[in-house]
């Protein structure tokens, strides 16, 4: 079981985007996809992140991903965003303007 939990927030418009995945309720392929991507990002070791002082007009970017044993949230602005969190982040930027 994992789910994720993507929000981002911010930006000249304003215009906020929150998406919520049950990797279990995915096809197959892309439910693994998404599971690699978290687990090459080594997400759950990455230091909790919250944005001191994002740029005006700026995006910031919540993921959550939760598992039977783990919970874990990483907060931070475009500019401070970790980068071996991109392709997780891109993924699921692409997925919410699919919907």
């Amino acid at each position: 079981m994992m789910q994720i939990h993507f929000e981002r927030t911010g930006g000249f418009m304003g215009r906020n985007i929150a998406l919520d995945l049950d990797l279990s309720s995915l096809p197959p392929d892309q439910a693994a996809a998404l599971k690699l991507l978290v687990d090459e990002s080594d997400f759950f070791n990455l230091t909790e992140l919250r944005p001191e002082n994002p740029m005006p007009d700026g995006f910031v970017y919540s993921i959550t991903v939760e598992t039977e044993t783990n919970k874990h949230t990483i907060h931070a602005s475009e500019l401070k965003f970790p980068q071996r969190l991109r392709p997780l982040l891109n993924d699921l930027l692409s997925r919410t303007r699919t919907r």
